[in-house]
């Protein structure tokens, strides 16, 4: 198992191409039921319907072979997310680990899906689960490590978040995935500065051929921001993110949550807005992720793109008539997060704030993690004091959506 036992160490550590690595393994190779289910992994991990076909391309290639339990159950769960049922998936892989806890693959693509789910609670509990049964020297213990630090970060221990981090970037240092988990901790314990040095110190680990480098450079950057660095944030936005967004919705969902934190810090746009709008005009599929959706309609309404905007807004609108998951989270958060973007975008600033903050509890099952969906607790804080600036004015039509600098850097970041 050479071959697949190398590609699923790049896969889980997030860097070089996985799926390149495993060219030459095809039908009769006695690693290719293992290098499917690292492939139908890729697809998932992506967290992107383009994804899709490669899903199914390697779930059918293994329909008429006789699989181990353990193999089986992994297609069983890359079919449920191909049938778009991304909470069968998650739980199909917690099942694969309460009977085989060493499955590192399985542990990684539940986090994926509970992060895509937005279940934050699942992080740790399904890690925490399986802990017993590791030993310090089993191979792979250090990612093990770095998905419990991202995990605990998610859940708000920071300090316990980072230790773990450290101890994993210890034991294999050049793991883009455990620099994350760090920088989420870091974010957590609301030291921007320090975040900032980190991810400078750790630029060779995390710059290079990785799945992660844009998202790592956003995190460098939102720390910048944070610690009033603009000029170095911007260049980051300009020489990382922008040119990222063209290819993928996730980075367009980071430029614009970037975009954003800089407009309030008084950046000029230079077309900045119209150019992540129109990386979503050409990549989003509306219905997908209620998180990338909110960011696409944040992008459109900020870049003037209102013909975009309601667009997304009856598509969501289409998808929210059906019977399955996306329709549900459709429902009860995209489609209340599109209105209220768009009365923040139409200069109804009270009403906005109101949409807002009754979406915060819901806000979360967006999918996503906290730091990234803090943007639309910054709109909410926004729309608020538009709203009270206002109420001392004569009412007119607001002339521009972006937003108002704060009094200090921290106001437009959730506690």
């Amino acid at each position: 198992m050479q071959a697949t036992s190398l590609a699923l160490d790049h896969l889980l550590c997030a860097v070089g191409d996985p799926i390149a690595e495993l060219v030459d393994i095809g039908p009769g190779h006695p690693e290719f039921q293992r290098a499917q289910i690292i492939r139908a992994a890729a697809g998932i991990l992506a967290k992107t319907p383009d994804k899709l076909p490669e899903v199914e391309r390697a779930i059918r290639t293994t329909d008429r072979l006789a699989l181990s339990p353990e193999i089986r159950a992994h297609f069983a769960a890359a079919e449920a997310w191909l049938t778009g049922n991304p909470l069968l998936t998650a739980e199909i892989y917690a099942r694969i680990l309460s009977k085989w806890p060493f499955d590192l693959l399985a542990l990684r693509l539940a986090q994926s899906c509970y992060f895509f789910l937005g279940w934050h609670d699942r992080l740790c509990a399904i890690i925490d689960a399986i802990v017993p049964a590791w030993t310090r020297d089993r191979h792979g213990f250090s990612f093990l490590l770095a998905m419990a630090s991202f995990a605990h970060a998610e859940n708000g221990d920071a300090t316990y978040a980072e230790a773990l981090g450290r101890q994993a970037l210890e034991r294999d240092p050049g793991c883009p995935l455990g620099v994350h988990a760090v920088a989420h901790a870091i974010a957590e314990s609301g030291r921007p500065a320090n975040g900032a040095q980190w991810m400078r110190d750790q630029r060779a680990q995390w710059a290079g051929e990785s799945r992660m480098r844009t998202h790592n450079a956003w995190h460098l950057a939102m720390f910048d921001v944070e610690d009033g660095n603009v000029d170095s944030a911007l260049g980051i936005l300009d020489a990382w993110l922008l040119p990222a967004s063209a290819r993928s919705p996730l980075d367009a969902s980071d430029a614009a949550a970037l975009l954003w934190r800089l407009a309030a810090e008084g950046v000029v746009d230079d077309g900045r807005w119209c150019r992540v709008s129109d990386a979503f005009e050409r990549k989003l599929t509306p219905g997908f992720w209620p998180y990338v959706d909110l960011h696409a309609a944040l992008a459109h309404w900020a870049a003037g793109k209102r013909a975009r905007a309601r667009r997304l807004a009856k598509a969501i609108e289409r998808c929210a008539q059906g019977g399955d998951y996306a329709a549900l989270r459709a429902r009860h958060i995209t489609r209340p997060g599109l209105h209220a973007l768009a009365a923040w975008a139409d200069g109804c600033y009270g009403e906005a704030a109101g949409l807002l903050a009754g979406l915060q509890p819901l806000l979360g099952e967006a999918g996503g993690s906290r730091v990234q969906l803090e943007v639309f607790k910054g709109i909410e804080q926004d729309a608020v004091r538009r709203h009270r600036a206002r109420s001392h004015r004569p009412v007119e039509r607001a002339s521009t959506v972006l937003p108002t600098k704060p009094r200090t850097n921290t106001e437009l970041i959730s506690a």
